[in-house]
């Protein structure tokens, strides 16, 4: 604990200056491409946990058709991202 208060007092003492720096367009190509690519991979994770989910019901609900149409909606979506 008297470590943490110590930085604490530290930090408050301590000017802080900001720093900019400018991104070359391929490299702001480059991080709009990763964020379009980890934004889709949790589209995708979140899109497949909740048809499973509704698998799931399906099956614990007896429902055939509606377990049909979700298995072949998580064919889809497996076929999309493939």
């Amino acid at each position: 604990m008297y470590k943490y208060k110590r930085a604490v007092k530290l930090m408050k003492n301590t000017k802080y200056t900001s720093v900019s720096y400018t991104l070359s367009n391929h490299q702001k190509t480059m991080i709009e491409l990763y964020a379009q690519l980890f934004l889709d991979e949790v589209c995708f994770n979140f899109n497949k946990q909740r048809i499973l989910n509704l698998i799931d019901q399906a099956i614990e609900s007896h429902d055939i058709e509606k377990f049909n149409e979700f298995s072949q909606t998580y064919k889809n979506l497996l076929d999309i991202h493939s």
